[in-house]
């Protein structure tokens, strides 16, 4: 069942939160995490569903020190073996004045896949986010040695971005995002989008494209979610 590796991962880690939560009042340890519901899920510009809906969880375990741990999931459609995408990651976030920079470093592996595919890889990033006012500017930075699949090799990720709070509740977004590949080919993914944020729940709908010809997990498209934060 295309759910079943997912499910077993998100229960896992509802498992962790459950246990760990009555701890948490008096330690130096805060644990957060998500459960969303997409129509699509959409990394850089790519389809990773083949067009289809997508469930995700990730648990995040954080450190008063500015540390954290945790692991996210997903389905996942390749045409393979593969139906679950796990990541696990740990790293370093701050704040300075209006300056947030988070530091991390993320292993994504794909459950059942045949090794030869090559589609687990790591890759470390930085974080920007400057505030002033109502106004958030972005930027992210990744690099992997070994990029995904067939496209290994060095990797970059570069995008900037802002998002603007029109309220309390509602807020705009947009941002750009420039792929160099060693072994494949270079390309650019953008998106503008609109939250509404109904706490503990988010509604994100996102217009979401790419330069690439000739490859439909790459077309425009609409993309609508919601999130459940805890």
């Amino acid at each position: 069942m295309r759910f079943s590796r997912l499910l077993a991962s998100t229960a896992v880690i509802a498992l962790m939160f459950a246990g760990a939560s009555a701890a948490q009042a008096e330690s130096p340890f805060t644990f957060s995490g998500s459960a969303a519901i997409t129509s699509d899920y959409v990394f850089r510009g790519f389809s990773q569903t083949g067009e289809d809906p997508a469930f995700q969880a990730g648990l995040t375990v954080n450190h008063e020190s500015g540390f954290f741990v945790g692991a996210w999931g997903s389905n996942v459609d390749f045409g393979t073996d593969a139906d679950v995408e796990l990541d696990v990651f740990g790293g370093y976030t701050n704040t300075v004045d209006n300056l947030t920079y988070t530091v991390t470093a993320l292993y994504y592996t794909y459950p059942g896949a045949d090794s030869d595919l090559k589609y687990d890889y790591f890759e470390a990033g930085l974080d920007l986010a400057y505030a002033i006012d109502k106004l958030t500017l972005t930027g992210k930075v990744y690099y992997s040695p070994k990029f995904f699949g067939t496209a290994g090799g060095n990797a970059w990720y570069l995008s900037p971005g802002f998002s603007f709070a029109v309220t309390d509740m509602i807020s705009i977004n947009s941002a750009i995002g420039f792929n160099e590949l060693e072994n494949g080919t270079d390309y650019k993914d953008w998106s503008a989008g609109v939250a509404l944020k109904f706490a503990p729940f988010t509604v994100d709908l996102k217009y979401i494209d790419t330069d690439v010809k000739g490859d439909k997990n790459a077309d425009s498209r609409f993309v609508a979610s919601l999130t459940y934060a805890f």
